[in-house]
């Protein structure tokens, strides 16, 4: 999931006269406009499209690097008629992030069309052995970009979807810092706190793919996120143009399976989205259809998340033939235009030929049906709610078990801990805290590369701040990370902890997980 943007143009009317402009007729020219800032700003860039965002009229400029700079009607002062410029290539597009980010902390590799980078935490040991673990991290990540590329084309060609050639580099920026990534989603995707949700996002304005480094030991994430990429810049749907959210997440979670081992594509049954669909909460496929709200949520196995892959898979098993008709239609839809829940179900049923709801009707039954016949085994579902007591957070996976003959009393805890780190030995530091104020923690200096420690157990019978004490039944896992020899690796080292303070976040209960 987000630059802000801006825009300009001579006088109203050659705004008005703009509006029909297409992505297959784009000029750029010279936009001149006021930010945000109350800034003038000169541009180079085409007219993407104008329409209303959030319910303020708005201008879409395109820049040869494939970013969209939005800026609000009545802002941009003047506009120059130029010729159009070539978009960047790779390398190009490689200078401008070093430029931003800094030399000593943006390595890349390029494989054209996709630009793979990472942002540092903090500057490397000059080492070639760890230049060499970086260069083959940013190897690894830009054949999983390959792997996506060509899986996408094979589904494509086999249902009849015609591709488009990609007009500007593709890059994949990874942060090797929660903190990193954080500020930057937050500069970028206008969700404030609620960054802190987000594992990995496409965003529609700068075009890039934006992960944390966590999420890169196995791909999970960013492949869905991936195809988001894919269907947008092969030309399948045009950003910011009202594409149905349940089909964008349709066709994605279609995808998803074993991160950069991807073995399977929309047309075959997912088996993680097989089982969840006899768990997930009830949602009426019409409403699926009609209401892009109901993917509100930043969870991305969430019940509509579920729902979307099943609908998807129907159409795509079933009416192949209306499938590709809709796909066609969503194509010609244009940057920022708008279409009302009500038109959007109705335009669903007329070019698909069926309502969502009889789809929904038979879902289970063809599901069914087809696991049998293919014998597809599906993953226990315990498995899929290990994330309740395992987790990946700031370049390390745990896993921790709690146990306690009574509520009453500190529970025991024990687990281990593994670097995911590609290329850094790392600090740790782990709490385990309960919600009746009690808390146990670890500190772990230097852990090899992808080294895996188990942890002393002991008992989570230290007091946090403003505890009041009592009976606990709740738990929840906090890592945080350090490098050796940065300053808060130094403060560790001499001992100096963070006390942890009673919180009311959202915690793991051993009861509903099988502890």
């Amino acid at each position: 999931m987000k630059l802000l943007v801006v825009r300009q143009m001579i006088s109203l009317l050659v705004i008005a006269m703009s509006l029909p402009f297409c992505s297959a007729s784009l000029q750029a020219d010279i936009f001149t406009y006021v930010d945000e800032s109350g800034k003038t700003v000169t541009l180079e860039a085409s007219l993407y499209g104008s329409g209303k965002r959030r319910g303020e009229m708005m201008h879409g400029l395109l820049k040869p690097d494939g970013s969209i700079v939005l800026v609000p009607q009545g802002k941009i002062n003047k506009r120059e008629l130029r010729a159009a410029p070539k978009p960047l290539t790779v390398e190009q597009m490689s200078e401008g992030l070093t430029k931003k980010f800094g030399k000593d902390k943006f390595r890349f590799h390029l494989e054209s069309p996709f630009l793979v980078g990472v942002v540092l935490a903090a500057p490397l040991d000059g080492s070639d052995r760890t230049e060499l673990r970086v260069k083959t991290f940013l190897e690894k990540a830009g054949r999983f970009m390959r792997n996506v590329d060509v899986i996408f084309e094979t589904y494509s060609r086999k249902m009849g979807i015609e591709l488009a050639d990609y007009e500007f580099p593709m890059a994949m920026l990874i942060f090797e810092s929660d903190d990193d990534f954080e500020s930057f989603a937050k500069e970028t995707t206008g969700l404030g706190d609620g960054v802190e949700n987000i594992l990995a996002y496409y965003s529609h304005v700068s075009n890039n793919l934006i992960l944390r480094m966590s999420e890169c030991s196995s791909f999970d994430t960013p492949l869905h996120e991936a195809i988001h990429l894919q269907t947008i810049n092969r030309g399948v749907v045009k950003r910011f143009a009202p594409v149905p959210t349940w089909f964008m997440e349709g066709i994605a979670t279609g995808f998803e399976g074993k991160g950069d081992r991807i073995n399977v594509s929309p047309d075959r049954i997912n088996t993680h989205y097989a089982l969840m669909s006899g768990v997930a909460k009830l949602l009426n496929w019409g409403e699926v259809v009609a209401l892009d709200g109901v993917f509100g949520g930043s969870v991305l196995s969430g019940d509509a998340y579920v729902h979307a892959w099943g609908l998807h898979w129907m159409l795509v098993t079933e009416h192949p033939n209306e499938y590709l008709k809709y796909v066609q239609n969503l194509s010609t839809k244009e940057p920022f235009a708008e279409i009302s829940p009500k038109d959007q179900y109705k335009e669903f049923v007329e070019i698909l030929k069926v309502r969502p709801e009889e789809l929904q009707l038979r879902f289970k039954v063809q599901l069914i049906e087809s696991i049998l016949k293919e014998k597809i085994k599906l993953p226990s579902l315990d498995d899929k709610y290990v994330h309740l007591e395992k987790h990946k957070q700031e370049m390390a996976i745990v896993k921790m078990t709690a146990v306690s003959y009574s509520p009453a009393l500190p529970p025991r805890i024990e687990g281990w801990l593994q670097n995911i780190s590609p290329f850094r030995p790392m600090t740790f530091h782990i709490m385990v805290l309960t919600d009746a104020g009690t808390y146990a923690e670890w500190y772990l200096p230097d852990v090899g590369i992808r080294r895996k420690i188990k942890l002393k157990p002991q008992n989570a019978n230290k007091i946090m701040r403003g505890a009041t004490g009592g009976r606990w039944r709740t738990y929840h896992v906090e890592v945080d990370s350090a490098y050796p020899g940065s300053e808060k690796a130094e403060a560790w080292a001499a001992g100096k902890f963070p006390i942890p303070a009673v919180s009311r976040r959202a915690q793991v209960d051993p009861s509903r997980s099988g502890q």
